[in-house]
């Protein structure tokens, strides 16, 4: 119980630092609030908003459900294939996902640490990579669109047709980022082609952000506590 109401507590975390799930009747929420604002007023409990979790997502490069995490996107393209049991008889996805595994997924899904300018991503944008004349394929607008393209004077520009610029291509959208504010990054997430996913080297991504194209790197490993070992305190 917390503040004498039943409660299921599960150690969980969005954040990438240690957190709980506190679940309850709403009829108690405000009790249980308030007692573990009481309880905490030592240690410098503070509220914080969705904005801010969205945020501390990004450094550990957890996917969120309204972006990453879509049905158009396989459980093995998302990277959560280590949440599917595949050894269970039966449920609603298996046969698409077994086909998913044994194929091999199309794409993939990555973090990126942008060097943007004095704008962060929203969502949508193309992600450059200079792959020269190999051809990895076209990968579908996140929403059919993508995000505004300007120019200097501020006028929308068409998107590009075929979108090649030399060796650079598009290869890729991004899904959702913003500012990592813990490691003082802008960062984003999308899908690139498989053969893709696991460069990591300099050089070879940008993003286009507001029609500018920002040099950007695969973050191979979260930014904060790649180890995981604050969620195991």
């Amino acid at each position: 119980d917390v503040a004498a109401a039943p409660c299921l507590i599960n150690r969980i975390t969005y954040s990438g630092d240690l957190g709980y799930e506190i679940w309850m009747k709403p009829a108690v929420q405000r009790r249980v609030y308030l007692a573990i604002k009481e309880a905490g007023a030592e240690y410098g409990i503070v509220d914080f908003g969705m904005r801010a979790l969205l945020s501390m997502r990004l450094e550990k490069n957890f996917p969120t459900w309204f972006a990453e995490l879509r049905p158009i996107y396989g459980p093995f393209e998302g990277a959560m294939d280590r949440f599917i049991k595949l050894q269970k008889p039966d449920f609603i996805g298996r046969e698409a996902a077994v086909k998913e595994r044994d194929e091999g997924p199309k794409l993939r899904r990555v973090s990126l640490i942008v060097d943007a300018g004095t704008a962060d991503v929203m969502g949508d944008e193309p992600i450059w990579a200079r792959v020269g004349d190999t051809d990895y394929g076209t990968i579908e607008t996140p929403h059919g669109y993508g995000a505004p393209r300007f120019d200097g004077a501020g006028q929308e520009l068409a998107k590009p047709d075929p979108a090649r610029d030399g060796d650079w291509r598009v290869v890729g959208w991004v899904t959702s980022g913003g500012y990592a504010h813990y490691v003082q990054a802008s960062m984003a997430q999308g899908y690139l082609p498989a053969a893709l996913a696991g460069d990591g080297a300099e050089g070879m991504f940008q993003v286009e952000i507001m029609g500018e194209r920002r040099p950007a790197r695969i973050a191979l490993e979260p930014p904060f506590d790649p180890e995981g070992a604050r969620m195991r305190m």
